[in-house]
């Protein structure tokens, strides 16, 4: 098998509603969809949402490192097992960072899109899944959080009662507002004393009001707190995460394996946040969990606002390949966007369940012309048809 064409689309694809938190306000998908070919007429799919604010990456600036440092690893190499194709995986950033020795640390977002769908048109030409990467499931379905974002009282209390409605037991609500203690008691009331409330406040806070402010909602009996302070304040976090008796989670701080080294050497969290567009795709990620569990730290798998089927599918095979994951976010599919990609629909269902994908590299039929109408620009390298 030999990869001969990348298609690189980027893509705006609207939500059904406007997701909003401390950090952004978004409508729309803002992601970059990749398709590779092959030789033998294979066709894989990746995807990433390069979000600046993570990882420093952009639409353009992922675009730019898939073409001149990323692609020429995988255009017109040979592989000849699914082995070899995992080993060129793995190594997909070291070679790039051979190519290109002045690319930024984070490079997340452009890895996961070229890893992922250069996995998917490996196994798809070798009969494999790409959930064999994990060894034996750890678990046999998914229960997934729903979130809620930053809204009215009465979109917030709507929300949490149709949450209930529909069976789910983990619930994050995005935090960092004056109004946060009313927004969590109405909140808890709506959606019973059973449910696990965890907060996400995106950087909003400074180290004084992010103590405070955790210990004024611990009446609320919140779970978790996840990226109180600013993502470069290693030390502020960890005077946080020590202050408080709540778990703190990371996540805008934590995109590589040397920040996750960093956090743990300071002791500066409980919890990492593992998503995979800002971490580089499913290997890294999957060493980020394994350093996790070396180290004693709990587990969340996140998603990014506005992913399709494509990361929807890789994030399924991950959270049911991974062990020790308290919490899994994604597959929101078509709760959230307009429309979504592929054939198999991906949203999870009451009880935020979600079940294992079958078939070859991701498990899924992406259907192009549902993506066709929310291209804004498009990029082809390699051979003509």
């Amino acid at each position: 098998m030999k990869v001969t064409a990348c298609e690189i689309w980027e893509v705006d694809i609207p939500f059904k509603l406007t997701f909003k938190h401390s950090l952004h306000e978004r409508a729309e998908s803002n992601s970059v969809i990749l398709r590779l070919e092959t030789d033998t007429g294979d066709v894989g799919w990746g995807e990433s949402l390069p979000r600046e604010y993570v990882t420093g990456e952009t639409v353009h600036s992922v675009v730019e490192t898939i073409q001149g440092s990323f692609l020429p690893t995988v255009l017109g190499q040979r592989v000849s097992t699914w082995e070899e194709s995992l080993a060129l995986a793995k190594d997909l950033e070291s070679e790039a960072r051979k190519r290109t020795p002045a690319l930024p640390d984070r490079i997340g977002a452009a890895r996961c899109a070229i890893e992922l769908a250069f996995l998917d048109v490996s196994g798809k030409h070798f009969r494999r899944s790409v959930a064999e990467i994990f060894g034996k499931r750890k678990r046999e379905w998914v229960e997934y959080s729903g979130v809620i974002s930053s809204d009215s009282p009465w979109k917030v209390v709507k929300t949490s009662l149709k949450m209930r409605l529909g069976g789910l037991r983990f619930i994050k609500v995005k935090v960092g507002g004056s109004d946060d203690r009313d927004k969590l008691r109405r909140i808890r009331l709506a959606s019973g004393r059973h449910t696990d409330l965890r907060v996400d406040a995106n950087a909003a806070w400074s180290v004084c009001d992010a103590i405070s402010s955790i210990q004024s909602l611990k009446r609320y009996e919140i779970s978790c707190v996840e990226q109180p302070i600013a993502a470069n304040d290693i030390a502020g976090l960890q005077t946080v995460t020590n202050a408080v008796s709540t778990p703190v989670m990371v996540d805008e701080s934590l995109c590589t394996l040397s920040d996750a080294k960093k956090l743990v050497e300071q002791d500066a969290c409980d919890y990492f946040n593992i998503r995979l567009s800002k971490c580089g795709g499913l290997l890294p990620s999957l060493e980020l969990a394994e350093f996790a569990r070396q180290h004693d730290k709990g587990l969340q798998l996140g998603c990014q606002v506005g992913e399709t089927a494509i990361l929807s599918a890789a994030g399924r095979h991950f959270a049911l390949g991974v062990a020790g994951l308290k919490y899994v976010e994604g597959s929101f599919g078509t709760h959230l966007l307009q429309q979504d990609v592929a054939r198999q629909d991906l949203t999870f269902r009451r009880r935020g369940v979600g079940r294992p994908l079958n078939g070859p590299g991701l498990g899924i039929d992406v259907l192009p012309e549902r993506i066709e109408p929310y291209v804004r620009c498009r990029h082809r390298i390699g051979e003509d048809r």
